[in-house]
This record gives C-alpha cells, sequence and structure tokens, in this order.
C-alpha cells in the first residue's frame, strides 16, 4: 500500500507539474520510499535562490537516512530543539562530509588511482588525457576539502588546527614552495615529517600546475643542488610523485578526521551531542561558521584585491589561494554552498529554523537571499581570482573596486569580483550582528571587529 500510494502521489503531481525535471521527481521519490520518516518537499526560494533544497547536500553527501534527528525530536516537546538540531548537523552535514572527503583522497591517492596513472603517462602519448583525468579528480578532491574547512569544530581544531591543516594550511600562512620542491627532489620522503606549509592542496596545485618546473630554493638547500640539470621529463615525473605522496597524507589526515567522529572511532559526535554539551557544541559550530569572514571574505577575496588592512600594496597576488590551477573562485563558490548548508541543516531544522524560532524570520530570509545573491554572481564570473586581482593596476581601479564591493547591487563590469565581496561581507555583518546576538553565542576571537 505505501508504495501504491507513492505512485498515486506521482501522478497526481505530474497532473499539475508537468514542466517538471523528471530525474529530480524521481530521486525525491526514492528518497520517500528509502526513508522512514517524511520530508518537506521543495519549495522556490522567493528570493531567487539556487533551488536548493533547504540543507540538501550539493554533493550528494547528505544521509538523512542515519540521522538521529527525528529520534531526538521525539523526546523533547516543541517544534525546535537546539541539541537536536545539532544532531542534524553531525548527522546529516557533518560526518557525511568526511566520509566524502575520505572517498576522494582514497581515490585521487591510491596506487592505482588518476594520479599515479598520470605520473606513469608523462612523455607518453597519454600525457594529455591523463593529465585531464587526474584534473577532475583534484577538483573532486579540493571541494572535499573546502567543504570540511566551513565545519572545523572538535578535532580538526586540536593541536593547532594541525590535522585541519594537512588538508588545506592556506589559513596558516604563505607556502613553502622550496618546501615542495625539496620533496619533488628528494627520494623516500617522509611526508608527514615535513612542514605543513608544504602539504595540502597547495601543495598539489603547486606540483602538477606550475608549468615552470625549476626550484625556487636558495643555492645552499642541498636537496635541490642538482634539480635543474634534470631532464624536463624527470621533473614531471618527480613532481607527480612528489603529489602522490603528499596525496596519501591528506587521506590519512581525512580518515583521521571521519574516524575521529565516527563512532567506532573517537565519537567525537557523543561528545558533540552530550546534553551538558550543547551550548558548548553550538559556540564551536557558530564559531566554524564564521570561516566564511576570515577564510572566504578575507583571505580568499580581500587580501588578493587589496581590499583589506592586511595586504599594503594595491593588491597581494601571492595571496590568492590557488594560483596555478586557476581553482580560486570554485573554492569561494564552494564555501558558500557548505555555508548555506550548515546554516539550512536539513529540510526541518537548521539555524535558519533557529532564527524563526526566536521569531526572526525576516533574518533568516536575509541569510538565504544573501547567500543566493553571492552563489548566483561567482558562478556567472568568467575570470579568476588571479587576474581580476591583476587588472586592478591603477588608482582608478582601486576606487572602482571599492565602489564595487561598497555598492554590491550593482555588479562591475571590469571588477565583478570586488562586487562579490561585497555581497559576501552582507552575509557576513549579518552573522557578526543579528546571528550572533539572536542565537546569543560569542563572536570568536579574531572576529570582533572588520578588517576592511
Amino acid at each position: 500500500m505505501k508504495y501504491w500510494g507513492v505512485a498515486l502521489a506521482f501522478a497526481a503531481f505530474i497532473s499539475v507539474n508537468a514542466e517538471a525535471n523528471m530525474s529530480s521527481l524521481f530521486h525525491q521519490l526514492l528518497k520517500s520510499v528509502q526513508n522512514s520518516y517524511s520530508i518537506k518537499n521543495e519549495q522556490a526560494e522567493p528570493d531567487g535562490g539556487d533551488g536548493d533544497s533547504a540543507g540538501g547536500s550539493t554533493d550528494g553527501s547528505n544521509n538523512s537516512a542515519d540521522s538521529g534527528y527525528s529520534e531526538c525530536m521525539e523526546s523533547v516537546s516543541g517544534s525546535y530543539d537546539t541539541r537536536c538540531m545539532l544532531t542534524a548537523l553531525a548527522d546529516e552535514v557533518i560526518i557525511p562530509s568526511y566520509a566524502k572527503l575520505v572517498t576522494e583522497a582514497r581515490e585521487f591517492s591510491s596506487e592505482d588511482g588518476v594520479l599515479a596513472n598520470y605520473c606513469s603517462a608523462i612523455s607518453s602519448a597519454d600525457e594529455a588525457q591523463a593529465f585531464n583525468t587526474a584534473e577532475t579528480g583534484l577538483k573532486d578532491l579540493v571541494r572535499a576539502v573546502q567543504r570540511a574547512e566551513m565545519h572545523a569544530i572538535g578535532p580538526a581544531t586540536d593541536n593547532g588546527k594541525a590535522l585541519q591543516y594537512r588538508l588545506n594550511s592556506y589559513m596558516s600562512g604563505p607556502i613553502s614552495t622550496c618546501g615542495i620542491d625539496s620533496i619533488a627532489a628528494s627520494d623516500n620522503v617522509d611526508v608527514a615529517s615535513r612542514s605543513l606549509n608544504a602539504r595540502g592542496i597547495r601543495a598539489l596545485d603547486y606540483l602538477l600546475f606550475n608549468s615552470d618546473l625549476t626550484h625556487t630554493c636558495a643555492p645552499q638547500v642541498s636537496a635541490t643542488s642538482d634539480w635543474n640539470d634534470l631532464s624536463e621529463s624527470d621533473r614531471k615525473i618527480a613532481r607527480c610523485n612528489a603529489a602522490v605522496a603528499i596525496a596519501g597524507d591528506i587521506s590519512d589526515a581525512a580518515d583521521k578526521l571521519h574516524s575521529a567522529w565516527s563512532a567506532t572511532g573517537g565519537n567525537y559526535r557523543a561528545t558533540y551531542l552530550e546534553p551538558s554539551n550543547t551550548f558548548q557544541s553550538l559556540q564551536a559550530t557558530t564559531d566554524s561558521l564564521f570561516y566564511l569572514e576570515k577564510g572566504t571574505k578575507d583571505a580568499k577575496l580581500g587580501k588578493p584585491l587589496g581590499i583589506i588592512a592586511a595586504c599594503t600594496n594595491r593588491t597581494c597576488p601571492d595571496s590568492v589561494e590557488a594560483p596555478y590551477s586557476g581553482m580560486s573562485l570554485q573554492n569561494v563558490i564552494t564555501n558558500i554552498e557548505m555555508f548555506k548548508e550548515m546554516f539550512s541543516s536539513n529540510a526541518e531544522t537548521g539555524f535558519d529554523a533557529h532564527l524563526e524560532n526566536e521569531g526572526w524570520p525576516e533574518v533568516s530570509q536575509a541569510f538565504k537571499s544573501n547567500l543566493a545573491k553571492a552563489k548566483e554572481l561567482a558562478e556567472t564570473i568568467d575570470s579568476s581570482i588571479a587576474s581580476q586581482v591583476a587588472a586592478i593596476q591603477t588608482e582608478a581601479d582601486e576606487t572602482e573596486c571599492t565602489n564595487a564591493f561598497s555598492n554590491p547591487d550593482t555588479v562591475s563590469e571590469s571588477l565583478p569580483m570586488c562586487t562579490l565581496y561585497g555581497l559576501v561581507k552582507r552575509v557576513v555583518d549579518s552573522l557578526k550582528i543579528d546571528f550572533v546576538t539572536i542565537v546569543n553565542v560569542d563572536i570568536p576571537g579574531g572576529s570582533q571587529s572588520d578588517n576592511d
């Protein structure tokens, strides 16, 4: 009878929604059959949003069938509960995100994976095709890492964020190209013994996309003393092998983070959801959301574009996150997507529901609207962050950028990246004022005042 009911509902839905996307409808119906509890049908957002369901994972990692949210809500009264919201975040967003990261990292770093295959194909007729395949795999891995940036909670923050920086050390300081060159020029390197700023996805960006094969070390560095005498092919192979080793280190860090949350590992989930830790976990979660300010807005956009005080020159091109591959803008988009997913953890709960429960539905809607606008603009920009930084050459260009981020409702034709900064800043401003006040949490240290 359950399946007949689904079929009849499907037929009725089709009769009034003939133009709906069929694959999307079948996907939603399948989920409704598989899940033991119902979810709200996806609604079109009045703000012209991107159409994602509230809290729905943008990469398919969300697994609400394993969520303890429904069980949690059965134990409380009312339509909203903070601990149950955290349960949904843990089970439907954070843990699946780490699981996806583990999968991508293992596949990319494996002995028979796309990266190893590219290394074997260097100098052969198959090199170009093998590189394109490896690039696709790297993009999947980078996307998974960028999603994890937005939920650096608990184990990811331990020991000075050591595990987080093994994935991506961008927020810890400048990359060490000499350190990476030393890894490539050495045999049987223990990557785990090398500095964090020579590891992670930025090292992969350098090793795989930097066409200049000359090392960047000082003459007294013995590891690279003979490097420039090697053939181009030998240097490309050595760099690729170094990338395999570093990808393996990323995979190990991803495994440790996922295991730390797993019930069969460190079971941080139990600590996170312990009733006596509810406020502490809420604070840690809201702290992680501020990556949108310090990581996305300031580090990835504001500093390279010369907008914030941390850049003392007209622009700071050395601060571009992925200068060799050109993935920097996609990283910003992924951060925005993951912030939205954290903000609206599923169709029934989330920080949006928290704001509404406290009597501020307009604030919740403003977040969604501004996030949608930022993502929409980012996806229409057809130039890289690096090229936009390079376009700011004169005082007039600086003025254009200032006007663009100060008035983001009008997109700058020449510097849309500055407009994007302004749109992301709107979300951050709401986060620092309305959000922390209504949710009753503190602004994390370092975010007390804006620096632009």
